[in-house]
């Protein structure tokens, strides 16, 4: 009986490891076939910004294909001779997007360039005085459009934070999923924020026009309002958005405000709790740091925002985003050269820094103004539970003791989290 015992178990051991062999078998394969399928993916992205050989043959090849193509007579045959054009393109290794791409990611594309803030603003300035152009000599047409015009500089809403009674449909609408799925955009929580507080959530970077700050708080496309239920989010923007014609109307009604200390102070100190307010707080000076694999903040003399938030009894919310520096490609201008000098004197003349950047197009990724399919991760920090200090004023110590505290923990927020979703990445900068 013990033998037989001891034969049958050894045969139940037999079965159980060729199971777990087949488990194991199984799991390879589905691996495998992941794998697979995400090289022939891969195939198709956009790996980012190119190199400037790469970026200069494919911008004289475009030009080429452009007169070529202009060239011809017929739909059709343009039709034809740009897709056999495209076809050498990539023969010859240029960095053409390929001509079989699956529908979502065209989908994705289109509604990026459909919401393309530079693009939209250029766009809604040359119609506003395109009209005025074309109804100079009709008064009853010009009337309304200069009446606008005053309206715009007149108007209240940009310190309010916009139109609140549209906001959530507006930062809800299924065309914001598309453009977040593009790069893609993901909101990462480490903690949870009380209903009964009100923030201020300091992003970085700024990267070029601040993409994950737009696609991640200032819509609900990864899920701001599930993952912060009873949080009223307002990104606050420069407020030259605001004079921009119609162009305006479509941020305001998205529940955007300008960034200004008083419009900030006017949201905060609402009886209602719950309020959120996002400053990137780098601004327009940091912006001339964005470029792929970096990290340089502007952050060691922004103290502003800490004396809002202590002024208001609002508690500090740290925010990084990985990737944000990668979807444009940048000129080399490194802190203390000659073009970098030269931006930072433009930038103090006009108010806005002049960052030259390059992205891709919409057949090509070498150049062009579209951002590169890069992933944005947003990772939120815990709050830090700022005191109440209404009579506080530029320069008190209580400021720079909160202000540090902030950076500590943005530096933690930082180290905790590169690994995963910026590994090659360059380390943490403060400026």
């Amino acid at each position: 009986p013990r033998e037989g015992g001891v034969r049958v178990e050894g045969m139940a051991d037999g079965k159980i490891k060729c199971s777990e062999t087949s488990q194991t078998l199984r799991e390879l394969r589905d691996e495998n076939a992941r794998l697979r399928k995400e090289l022939k993916v891969m195939k198709s992205k956009d790996i980012g910004p190119q190199k400037g050989f790469t970026r200069l043959i494919t911008a004289l090849a475009a030009i080429t294909m452009y007169n070529v193509i202009y060239s011809v007579d017929g739909f059709l045959k343009r039709v034809g001779v740009f897709c056999a054009l495209v076809l050498l393109a990539k023969l010859a290794g240029l960095p053409f997007a390929p001509l079989h791409v699956p529908s979502n990611r065209r989908i994705q594309m289109f509604f990026v360039l459909l919401t393309f803030a530079p693009l939209n603003m250029i766009e809604c300035t040359s119609l506003y005085f395109a009209y005025a152009w074309y109804f100079r000599n009709n008064m009853s047409m010009i009337v309304p459009w200069i009446a606008y015009a005053i309206y715009i500089f007149f108007d209240r809403n940009p310190s309010r934070g916009g139109y609140r009674w549209c906001k959530n449909w507006f930062r809800s609408l299924y065309l914001h999923r598309f453009v977040a799925e593009y790069y893609p955009c993901k909101l990462i929580k480490t903690a949870d924020l009380p209903k009964d507080q009100n923030f201020v959530f300091g992003y970085h970077p700024h990267g070029v026009i601040s993409i994950g700050a737009q696609a991640n708080f200032g819509t609900d496309a990864t899920g701001f309002k599930q993952l912060f239920p009873g949080i009223e989010m307002t990104l606050m923007t420069l407020r030259l958005t605001f004079r921009v014609p119609i162009f305006r109307e479509w941020v305001m009604a998205h529940g955007l405000a300008s960034c200004g200390e008083r419009s900030c102070n006017k949201i905060l100190s609402e009886t209602n709790m719950g309020r959120a307010i996002m400053i990137v707080i780098g601004g327009a000076a940091e912006s001339l740091d964005a470029r792929p694999d970096y990290m340089d903040l502007t952050i060691l003399k922004r103290k502003g925002f800490v004396r809002i938030a202590l002024k208001n009894g609002a508690w500090l919310v740290p925010v990084i985003s990985f990737g944000e520096n990668d979807v444009f490609g940048a000129i080399p201008n490194r802190r203390g050269s000659v073009i970098r000098k030269v931006q930072n004197w433009l930038q103090k003349k006009l108010g806005v820094a002049p960052v030259v950047f390059v992205g891709r197009g919409i057949f090509q990724y070498a150049f062009g103004v579209l951002p590169h399919r890069r992933p944005i991760t947003s990772v939120v920090g815990a709050p830090i539970k700022c005191p109440h200090v209404p009579g506080v004023v530029r320069g008190d110590e209580v400021i720079d003791f909160w202000h540090k505290k902030y950076v500590d923990a943005l530096k933690k927020l930082h180290d905790e989290h590169k690994d995963k979703y910026a590994p090659t990445s360059a380390d943490l900068r403060l400026y």
